[in-house]
Formats: structure tokens, C-alpha cells, sequence
């Protein structure tokens, strides 16, 4: 044991060397030289991690760059799922600010085959121009590819026209080497979907894509996607009520990501809203009830089609602490007692391809 002198000689030296520290600290980052160095490094290290590419391979990936829906957003962006399959990448849906999370992401945008989308809601389209440069300044080697149901040239055309000044600027100022004009812009891949049971509307290198109609009144069509490879399968619902369709499309899937709508945080918003005398957003809100699917409905969905993991999504509204998400999951347990996930920006699933009779890993990592 130190002397009652030794210990306070020993604290006051600890203290001076404290000041000089923090001086000295304080004088650096004050310095010009200083601070250069350390955005020297903080821009290498971020050039770096851009650089680690190991989605898809021989593994089926999926990667949610947006899980909100306009109600109350917080964080979150809005709708958009990344899925990587051998050297393919597609994104499904592509709402507000889900460029910039999947750049935060570090997703590899310059490898972008193409965009589908399920409908066209503005939470689901809003991003298309900024993806557009996202993936075009990195590289894209060809158009834009969009697809979609009956309007999607509409749609496409409406991106093109409005970003078209943008594109030549662009161009004009960075020089055809760096962005190529033939790869510049959308361009529509209009698809033919029946109205019963599953079609195939992308096939090549090993993946399957099959698109079916789910009710979503008065949009119409309304669609969700399944993605086949490697004998591993991910199910998307798309915007959607209750629906047999979304059971027959997802039988003995690995993975259905379905979109949710607590009822009983949407009754309390409402009732805030009457009690306010907001009537206009008040009825919009109780209109949101009949046309989406509650998390005990997607879970009985789950269990009728033999799902292993089911991830909910696309949340109305967007859970924004602990005690929200657990009323998302009130009865859940009682119809799925396992293999049920709230999702989040950053979610990541990874299906390692399947290679036997038994049960196939499903990995989860990220938020």
C-alpha cells in the first residue's frame, strides 16, 4: 500500500499528464496536417471495406437495404431487398433513401442486373433515379433494367424523362469513358404473370425468378417474387391482404419475408388522430387496414406453406423501440412458436447451397 503522500504525489503526476495529453490532443486536432492525415485514413479504410465483395457465389443472399413503409419512417428507409445469387444481384422494391442505405451497406451496386418491382406505390418506386446513379457510377455495364406488371413503362419512362437533363450533365462533365451513355438510363422489362399459381419470368446461370399476383385492391396487379437457386428458396410477399397465393408460391420455402401491419398500433394512431380532428390522414390510415396482413396472419401464412424462417417486413408503422416490436409479435408464439424475425435495415440472410437430404443452415447476421 502506497503512503497517503506517495498516492497523492502519484495523482497529481496522473493529472498533469492528463492536461498534457489532452493538450496535446486538442493542438492536433487543431492542426491542419493532423486532420488530413486522419481523413487520409478514415477514406482508405472506407475505399477498403467498399472493396469486400462475397455476396451471392454459390450461396443464395438476401440483404434488406429498406423495411419501412410511409407511416413513420424513423431511421428506417423505405421498401427494398437486395438478392444475390451466384454472380446475379437484383433488388426488389426501391423506396425512399434505400440508395443511400445500400451504399452504407457497402452492396455492390456496379454489379446491379436489374430492379423488380411488385407495384408502383411511391414507397416502392421513389428511389429508381438514385439507384439508377448509384449503380451506373459504379460501373453498371448495360441499362437499367426495370421490371414490373402492366404500367411499368409508364413508370420507367416518367424516371427517364425527369432524370434525362441530369444523365447528359453527367456525361458532359465526367466524359463518356467514365459513363457510358449506352448504359445510361432505365429501360422497362414488362412482365406476363397469370393470375393463379407461379410464373417464371427470369431464368439463367442456375436462378430461377417466378413472379405471382397477391391482392392488394385497388392496385392491380400487385406482385410478389420467389428466388430459386441452389436448391435453396426465398420468398418475397410483395404488398399484400391475407393470401392463399403468397401459401402456394412459398411451399416448403427456406425463407418468406412478408410484409405486416400491426392493427393495434394503427387503431391507437387513428384514435389520436379523430381525437386531434385530423380527419383526412385519420381515414387514410384506417384505409391501410383491409389491404395489408397482420404478423399472426403472415405466420399462419408460414406454417401453411411449410416455411423454415419466416422475416417480417415492410412494417406499418415502423416499430421504433423494443416495446413496439414486442406487440408486433402479440400472438405470433401461440400460431409459430419458432422461426419468426422482425426485420431491420442491414439484415442479412445468407442459404449456403443445399447438399443433402437433412436440414439446410439458414445464416442471419447484422441488425
Amino acid at each position: 500500500m502506497f503512503s497517503a503522500r506517495t498516492t497523492k504525489i502519484i495523482l497529481g503526476v496522473f493529472g498533469i499528464l492528463m492536461l498534457i495529453g489532452f493538450g496535446l490532443y486538442g493542438l492536433a486536432m487543431n492542426s491542419p496536417t493532423f486532420q488530413d492525415r486522419l481523413v487520409t485514413n478514415a477514406a482508405a479504410g472506407a475505399v477498403l471495406s467498399g472493396q469486400i465483395d462475397d455476396f451471392g457465389g454459390d450461396k443464395l443472399d438476401v440483404v434488406f437495404c429498406g423495411t419501412a413503409s410511409p407511416m413513420g419512417n424513423g431511421p428506417r428507409a423505405q421498401q427494398c431487398i437486395a438478392v444475390f445469387a451466384g454472380d446475379k444481384f437484383f433488388i426488389v422494391d426501391a423506396g425512399a433513401r434505400s440508395a443511400s442505405r445500400a451504399n452504407e451497406l457497402g452492396l455492390p451496386m456496379g454489379r446491379l442486373d436489374g430492379v423488380f418491382l411488385t407495384h408502383f406505390h411511391s414507397d416502392h418506386i421513389s428511389a429508381l433515379g438514385e439507384i439508377h446513379l448509384a449503380s451506373w457510377v459504379r460501373g453498371r455495364p448495360s441499362k437499367l433494367a426495370v421490371y414490373g406488371g402492366p404500367g411499368i413503362k409508364q413508370v420507367v419512362d416518367g424516371f427517364n424523362m425527369a432524370y434525362g437533363l441530369d444523365y447528359g450533365y453527367r456525361i458532359a462533365h465526367h466524359g463518356m469513358d467514365v459513363l457510358p451513355p449506352a448504359n445510361t438510363g432505365l429501360v422497362s422489362r414488362p412482365l406476363r404473370v397469370a393470375e393463379a399459381g407461379l410464373s417464371t419470368v427470369y431464368e439463367q446461370d442456375g436462378l430461377k425468378i417466378s413472379a405471382f399476383a397477391v391482392p392488394h385492391p385497388p392496385i392491380t396487379p400487385s406482385y410478389g417474387y420467389r428466388f430459386d437457386y441452389g436448391g435453396r428458396s426465398v420468398v418475397i410477399s410483395g404488398d399484400t391482404k391475407k393470401a392463399e397465393a403468397v401459401v402456394v408460391a412459398a411451399r416448403d420455402a427456406d425463407v418468406l419475408v412478408h410484409e405486416v401491419l400491426q392493427p393495434d398500433l394503427v387503431g391507437s394512431i387513428v384514435n389520436a388522430l379523430d381525437d386531434a380532428g385530423i380527419d383526412a390522414l385519420s381515414k387514410l390510415l384506417t384505409d391501410t387496414l383491409d389491404y395489408h396482413t397482420t404478423p399472426v396472419e403472415a405466420a399462419e401464412i408460414a406454417n401453411a406453406a411449410n416455411v423454415d424462417m419466416l422475416v417480417f417486413n415492410h412494417f406499418a408503422p415502423v416499430p421504433q423501440n423494443r416495446l413496439v416490436e414486442q406487440i408486433y409479435l402479440r400472438g405470433v408464439d401461440d400460431v409459430r412458436p419458432a422461426g419468426a424475425v422482425l426485420s431491420n435495415d442491414g439484415l442479412r440472410i445468407t442459404l449456403p447451397p443445399r447438399t443433402g437430404d437433412g436440414p439446410a443452415p439458414i445464416e442471419v447476421s447484422g441488425p
